[in-house]
């Protein structure tokens, strides 16, 4: 399938292009393709490697070139096997996308085992409906029409990507990208030297390819690369010599001293930064992301604020405010933490009984069903014997009565075996629904603490919220006060028109009060429900594990029991036949 589209430089003549649509089939054929050209160049190899008689198998009496003929009829020619043409795309390695004329890459769900996509030499414009890729380590976009860096943010695994031959002027968007090791970017439109400090992020980088950019006209251009990328081992093409870099450090000497403090900073932010990532995943984890994130969440907000920042004094009051929210706060989630911390051993608790209980009874409802299939195997062996010995004209009426015991007692045994193994179903369904039970108990009273100890803070929030709402309107009161007496200066015009206004000016603060407050209760119910939910969630899902279990292994006994059916009325008929026979 195709579109039509114009194409041609500008001012120049309009041309018709074909552009292939990238679908499912492209997919497919690209993979046969490829599939075909492996078993050309295999059929090539296996017909130089055997053929002729000064090859390894060639000999005077003709038996090599014999045995030639042999394998080049098995493997090529006309009686060639043909390449298989199902396609797994699920387990999908490689794909090879070259000279297709593809405009869009599009169409590439379902294959989440691919690691190596080359898509060179076409006429694709964006990098987009990548993302999903993410165990692709080579990437290939070398010679398109890409004029951005950019949809790679997933692709955390990529090693090796090439946009040689684009109009990529920039480099930029490819941070998550930290394990790239070859970077090709020759012959684009890059004329800043600056932008390729952008580089020296990616500690794993060895090879980097700029050759062809307006940058490379720059009299710096390769000392500066070596200098601030000094990790390198092959730069545009070749091995990078260690006494040239030397020359280049020294060169930019102070320039890289900047560039390292600059670093040693960005890493410690970075740091930071992760650690504090760090910290909001564990206290989301334990249901208190709310409690760090509460008093930013009451100022977002308040419309009123920028209004009352105006106000002398407000700084003081507020930071004092924030302090006591912050002491609050650290507290509410050291205790929470080690509430959650008392969940967690809970759950694991009652998780190590349930795997107790059920390996124990598996191990019983093995135990039966071996004991009765070894009897049931003994019968038939007995039964093979005694039919082996009729034929050489052995007859042994006893041993035929004794299977043919077995065989009935198999047969009441069959229906034994039944309900001993829904006894042991029902059993274990008393025994999970009894510690379900403990376990929701136990769980519960650690979540009605959680709860409890929210609603102090919450609590204690509160009262705060209200000291400072009291402190603002007795700021407020003051203010106006020493306004009317003419003892404030160097107030702005803006500060002065909202303190005139009294009535106007503790609206405001009331309006600020009302949004702290809404705010504050509806984060107390979402964390209470957080936590009602997240029990909640784990008796049901628990019990509806227990159901489906019990079901399957209700069907299971019914397969077993009409299988071992079938298997005593064949020995019944085995043992019907040979008493006719006597």
């Amino acid at each position: 399938m195709v579109l039509e589209s114009s194409g041609g430089q500008s001012g120049g003549p309009q041309l018709m292009a074909q552009y292939t649509v990238l679908d499912e089939d492209v997919v497919r054929g690209a993979v046969i393709e490829e599939r075909e050209l492996e078993q050309k160049a295999k059929n090539d190899n296996n017909g130089r490697g055997s053929g002729g008689s000064n090859g390894p198998s060639g000999g005077n009496d003709g038996r090599g070139n014999a045995l030639a003929a042999m394998r080049h009829a098995s493997h090529g020619g006309a009686n060639a096997a043909p390449v298989d043409d199902e396609v797994r795309f699920e387990e999908l390695a490689v794909l090879r996308l070259s000279y297709k004329n593809i405009l869009r890459i599009d169409n590439l769900v379902g294959l989440q085992a691919l690691t190596t996509l080359c898509l060179d030499n076409n006429v694709i414009e964006e990098i987009e409906n990548l993302g999903h890729l993410v165990t692709l380590r080579w990437l290939d976009l070398s010679f398109n029409n890409i004029s951005c860096i950019k949809g790679l943010e997933t692709l955390t695994e990529l090693q090796d990507l090439s946009l040689y031959a684009n109009n990529i002027e920039s480099l930029e968007n490819l941070e998550k990208c930290t394990k790239l090791e070859c970077l090709s970017v020759g012959s684009n439109k890059i004329n800043k030297l600056e932008n390729l400090l952008y580089l020296r992020q990616f500690k794993k980088l060895r090879l980097v390819t700029l050759e062809g950019n307006p940058v490379c006209n720059d009299p710096e251009y390769r000392m500066f690369v070596l200098a601030y990328l000094d990790r390198l081992k092959y730069f545009d093409y070749a091995l990078i010599e260690a006494n040239e870099v030397v020359s280049a450090r020294e060169q930019f000497q102070d320039e890289l001293l900047e560039a390292q403090e600059r670093d040693q900073l960005e890493e410690v932010n970075e740091k930071a930064a992760a650690q504090q990532r760090e910290y909001l995943a564990r206290l989301k984890t334990a249901g208190l992301e709310i409690v760090e994130t509460l008093f930013d969440d009451m100022f977002r907000e308040d419309k009123e604020l920028p209004k009352l920042k105006l106000l002398p004094g407000f700084d003081s009051i507020f930071e004092s405010y924030q302090h006591e929210y912050r002491v609050q706060s650290e507290a509410t989630v050291n205790i929470g933490l080690e509430f959650f911390q008392k969940y967690l051993a809970e759950r694991e608790r009652m998780e190590v009984a349930l795997e107790k209980i059920t390996d124990a009874n598996e191990a019983r409802s093995i135990e039966m069903v071996e004991a009765f299939f070894k009897a049931l195997k003994q019968a038939t062996v007995r039964l093979q014997d005694l039919q082996e010995k009729q034929r050489h004209g052995e007859d042994n009426p006893e041993e035929l009565r004794g299977i043919t015991a077995e065989v009935n007692r198999l047969s009441r045994r069959r229906l034994d075996l039944r309900e001993d193994l829904m006894t042991i179903e029902t059993e274990q369904t008393q025994q999970l629904k009894q510690l379900l039970d403990v376990y929701e108990n136990r769980a519960g009273a650690i979540r009605t603490e959680r709860i409890d100890h929210a609603t102090l803070f919450f609590r204690a929030v509160e009262d705060l919220e209200n000291s400072f709402a009291t402190a603002l309107e007795e700021l407020a009161v003051d203010l106006v006060e020493k306004l009317a007496n003419n003892l404030l200066e160097d107030l702005n015009d803006e500060t002065m028109a909202f303190l005139s206004d009294r009535d106007n000016l503790l609206v405001a603060i009331q309006g600020a009060h009302d949004v702290h407050l809404g705010k504050l209760l509806a984060q107390e119910d979402a964390l209470r429900e957080g936590l009602l939910r997240e029990l909640n969630d784990k008796v049901a899902n628990l019990k509806k594990s227990f159901s489906k279990q019990n079901r399957d292994r209700v069907f299971e006994v019914a397969r077993m029991q009409e299988s071992i059916k079938e298997e005593l009325e064949a020995l019944e008929q085995r043992l019907a036949s040979h008493d006719g026979d006597d």
